[in-house]
């Protein structure tokens, strides 16, 4: 008869490998939670459902293999299993679910295989080990924060059946210094490759180009990121918005131009510009996001058209208002 799994502490002895039973179908959710016995666990192909975080925070495990008859690895399954080294996924996986197995801080490869179409977000996030990473072409869509502070990446080949890049998806990978935009993307979040310092960004797809050091998204007349260390700066004519993020954290800006076809500026986009003294603005702003201009200690005058002082108030958070000054 075919049972379920439930991990109720029932096992006093120290084991190094666990096996489940052959007939097990089901591991419920938080099944293994906090278990610090095993190092290995065997999970047998009648396994078709993995709870949530059957397996989170288990410290000693190292190795997995993903049973090849279950169809999602599901939210935290993984999460903090700092000393996992090895998973194997076979089967039938197409869905990798959010943080799925963030903070696993000695998981050094792993290989996404087909059938799986998306890595939610946080997938992988804190995997400072984290070297290779193989995506096959069934994936599509990455999520937000997917392969955050995974240090230690250097590239990574994003497939041609790819369609969606979400926000944040390789914040703070500080080691990838290539990445190609296949020509199937048609989607992509707000600044994905936010604090990749020194990153080449290589574009086959005509909607995201870079140009002058702007990532730029075409379609939407969005500055995705500006990779450049200029100290004065006109950004691209015909630039709608600038994405969040967009330009948070550079050292180097002191002036920057928004032209007349700006009409709107993202959430945090100057965000920690602690170098940027002057930023001037046309009429044609209609909307400035939260923290737009957050810790920008310097900043000492905006620059907007003769009679739009209060319009602008409505816009710029009250602290900012002295900095506002009228010119023609």
């Amino acid at each position: 008869m075919p049972v379920n799994f439930y991990f109720m502490g029932l096992f006093s002895k120290k084991f190094k490998t666990f096996s489940l039973p052959e007939d097990t179908e089901k591991i419920d959710a938080a099944a293994f939670k906090g278990n610090a016995d095993y190092k290995e666990i065997k999970i047998p192909s009648s396994v078709n459902y993995i709870g949530a975080e059957a397996f989170s925070d288990c410290p000693n495990l190292e190795t997995v293999e993903i049973s090849e008859n279950l169809n999602n690895i599901k939210r935290k399954t993984f999460y903090n299993c700092k000393s996992l080294k090895e998973v194997k996924i076979t089967g039938s996986v197409k869905f990798i679910g959010a943080s799925a197995f963030e903070n696993c801080t000695s998981l050094e490869n792993i290989e996404i295989p087909s059938p799986v179409i998306k890595v939610d977000d946080l997938s992988f996030a804190g995997c400072t080990a984290l070297k290779n990473i193989t995506l096959s072409d069934s994936v599509e869509s990455l999520g937000k924060s997917a392969f955050m502070n995974c240090t230690s990446l250097t590239e990574i080949a994003l497939p041609q059946t790819l369609k969606g890049i979400g926000q944040t998806t390789f914040y703070n990978c500080t080691a990838l210094k290539k990445i190609v935009i296949p020509a199937s993307v048609i989607y992509m979040g707000h600044h994905p490759f936010y604090g990749c310092k020194d990153i080449e960004i290589i574009s086959e797809n005509e909607n995201y180009k870079i140009e002058k050091d702007f990532f730029l998204d075409m379609k939407k007349k969005r500055v995705i990121s500006y990779f450049g260390k200029k100290d004065s700066l006109i950004l691209p004519y015909g630039t709608r918005r600038t994405g969040d993020f967009s330009f948070k954290d550079n050292q180097t800006l002191e002036i920057v131009i928004v032209p007349s076809s700006t009409e709107r500026i993202g959430r945090q986009t100057f965000a920690n510009c602690k170098a940027l003294k002057e930023v001037s603005m046309y009429n044609t702003v209609k909307r400035i996001d939260e923290g737009a201009f957050d810790g920008c200690t310097s900043l000492r005058k905006i620059y907007i058209p003769i009679g739009c002082t209060e319009k602008f108030k409505t816009l710029l958070d009250e602290k900012l208002w002295d900095k506002i000054e009228e010119v023609e």
